[in-house]
């Protein structure tokens, strides 16, 4: 799986979540006002899907708790 930046036809952009065979996983629902800023919301939200990953199934922990 991969991310992608998108532009959407106000001049905005939006991160879509692609897997292997360039099918559509999950998209954004906020359109941001500049590429850099889809990106970093995509690198946040796959940083906060991988520690909920390792949460679920009792990886090295975070410190959080």
């Amino acid at each position: 799986m991969h991310f992608e930046i998108r532009s959407t036809s106000r001049h905005l952009w939006t991160w879509v979540l692609l897997d292997a065979t360039e099918m559509t996983v999950l998209e954004s629902d906020r359109t941001f006002p500049s590429e850099t800023q889809a990106s970093a919301a995509a690198l946040a939200f796959a940083k906060l899907v991988s520690r909920a990953g390792r949460s679920l199934t009792g990886g090295p922990g975070g410190g959080l708790i």
